[in-house]
């Protein structure tokens, strides 16, 4: 089962804008008409009911996103890049991995609504964006922005109402089969199972989905056994249906031991409601030892367990999952408990809302020197002087003008720059007057 995965993703760039002005016929000298080009796709992450593993995007780990198309003459906007949808399965938890530090939860996917992971770079403005009283004839427009280049790792943790937790060969698969329509894998040896397995199942008019845990061994929280990722999928459940096998030479031991694994991962897992199903019952050894096997039950579970259902600790159901014997009341003690247990907290992250503007900083902005030349850092000017023709007076002029407005031209003079001296704007370098 495919349950972590690394996924790069590249949001579209945007268009460039355009720079153009009206010539027609009886207009030789229109004004300017430049439109802006297309924002670039953004990437979207969000549940898909029939999906369980992450296995499609572990062949297509790289996603590019389409690029915006530039803006044309005749105030064309360009196309934005269309957005892409990442389905994952319900449980999926999205980390944003920096290229420095530790990773940060962006997202805990658990139901169908689309949460943006990357996005996409806005267009950039035509030179008719930059008509004004004072400025009849601009010959500026903006690069596109550039799309967000995000490093995500993806976390499944399957979403479950009851889990079926135990040692390996306690008889979890053959009582999952019987009790839904799962089809799991059953044999009279250990780790038969070797990953969850999901059951739709009903019980007094109720319907809720039961998950096979694979066998735990002890050392399981320190990863004995894929013991680790085992219990990852537990983290989701509700309720916990802790079959104990009642051929084993100390049932008791075995419990205790599931409970002691299940607290060291997390102490959350061990203080979730457990309800203690003995299996095997359709064994004539089982059956005859039923009442040593309950008596040492009942003394470990007042030692280690404390029923959260209000009715005390000794709440033990004997069954066989082959037969069918005592499955019937262990499901309807489970439909009751669910009906009192409060669903898992989602764990909380920032809010994202779908289709809402890009959100940009300011930029930074910055003024110094560097081996006699001026430089001058500022998002905003950069995209303008990327497209411009430093060779036109105008758009010097221009150019300047933004300085003013940016407050850059008064941050050069304190810097002492005079007259002839060189200022370099992002790969373009002007002459200042």
């Amino acid at each position: 089962m495919i349950d972590t995965v690394r996924l790069n993703v590249k949001a579209g760039n945007g268009g460039n804008g355009c720079c153009s002005f009206l010539r027609e016929k009886f207009k030789p000298m229109g004004g300017p008409n430049g439109g802006d080009g297309g924002n670039g796709g953004s990437a979207y992450i969000c549940g898909d009911p029939s999906l369980n593993t992450l296995l499609h995007l572990k062949l297509n780990s790289t996603i590019y996103l389409a690029h915006g198309t530039h803006g044309k003459g005749k105030d064309m906007t360009g196309a934005d890049g269309k957005d892409v949808v990442i389905k994952v399965p319900f449980g999926t938890e999205v980390y944003l991995c920096p290229s420095e530090g530790e990773r940060s939860l962006l997202a805990d996917v658990v139901d169908s609504v689309p949460t943006p992971v990357a996005w996409g770079g806005r267009g950039g403005w035509g030179n008719a964006r930059y008509v004004s009283a004072t400025n009849q004839e601009p010959m500026l427009a903006q690069t596109g922005e550039k799309g967000e280049k995000v490093v995500l790792f993806l976390e499944l943790k399957l979403l479950a109402d009851v889990g079926l937790i135990a040692r390996p060969n306690a008889g979890k698969s053959t009582l999952i089969s019987r009790c839904s329509a799962a089809k799991p894998r059953i044999a009279d040896y250990p780790f038969t199972t070797v990953e969850p397995v999901l059951g739709v199942v009903s019980s007094r008019g109720k319907e809720f989905v039961m998950m096979e845990v694979p066998g735990l061994l002890e050392g399981a929280h320190r990863g004995v056994g894929l013991g680790q990722q085992f219990l990852r999928h537990a983290e989701r459940t509700r309720v916990y249906i802790h079959l104990v096998d009642g051929m084993s030479e100390d049932p008791a031991a075995d419990f205790r031991m599931i409970n002691d694994e299940l607290r060291e991962f997390s102490p959350a897992l061990a203080g979730k409601p457990q309800i203690v199903a003995i299996n095997k019952m359709d064994i004539t050894e089982v059956r005859e030892r039923r009442a040593e096997i309950e008596k040492r039950l009942l003394e470990t579970l007042h030692e280690t367990y404390k029923a959260s259902d209000g009715e005390g600790p000794g709440s033990i159901f004997f069954v066989s999952a082959v037969t069918g014997e005592g499955v019937t009341e262990l499901l309807g003690k489970v439909v009751a408990l669910l009906s009192v247990v409060a669903p898992p907290e989602q764990k909380q992250v920032q809010p994202q809302l779908v289709g809402a503007t890009r959100h940009r900083s300011a930029g930074r902005e910055a003024v110094y020197k560097e081996n006699g030349v001026y430089v001058v850092e500022s998002d905003a000017l950069e995209r303008l002087a990327a497209l411009a023709d430093t060779r036109d007076s105008r758009v010097i002029l221009q150019l300047w003008r933004e300085m003013m407005r940016r407050g850059l031209s008064r941050r050069l003079a304190d810097a002492g720059i005079e007259a002839g001296d060189t200022i370099r704007i992002g790969q373009v370098e002007v002459e200042w007057f």
